[in-house]
């Protein structure tokens, strides 16, 4: 099975608020980054609540890959982090991240994204033109 798919699991599970099927995609002793730079979230209980807390009142979540390369156990990705969240702000902005498998489960879960980007939008700044084409990338 491609890497891809199981990372398509996790955003279809996620879309729906499936915090369950996301889990499932998981290694026991996953570690993921959030942001890089951050200290990880280091097995599924810590990353359980960090979802709970972070997905609490998203709605029109459009998250997507534009992007993938496959090579031997690791996957990156490159896509669009598109949601509302819940004080109704549309965040938009481009990622990407690289997964790690081991055993069919994503291990190692990195993702690479601007938090500036974020906080300029719930601060209702207009995303950037430069930014734009990035979002529409739907290849």
């Amino acid at each position: 099975m491609a890497l891809i798919e199981t990372v398509h699991r996790v955003i279809n599970a996620w879309k729906t608020g499936d915090i369950e099927t996301v889990l499932d995609q998981l290694d026991e002793d996953v570690t993921y980054h959030y942001v890089v730079g951050h200290k990880p979230l280091e097995g599924r209980d810590k990353v359980r609540r960090f979802l709970e807390k972070f997905g609490a009142g998203q709605t029109e979540i459009a998250w997507r890959i534009t992007h993938h390369l496959e090579a031997g156990n690791r996957l990156f990705v490159e896509g669009v982090d598109d949601y509302v969240d819940a004080d109704g702000v549309r965040i938009q902005t481009p990622y990407a991240g690289v997964f790690e498998f081991r055993n069919g489960k994503i291990w190692r879960w990195r993702d690479y994204v601007d938090t500036g980007a974020i906080a300029a939008a719930k601060r209702g700044e207009p995303v950037p033109e430069w930014v734009l084409p990035l979002l529409q990338d739907q290849a």
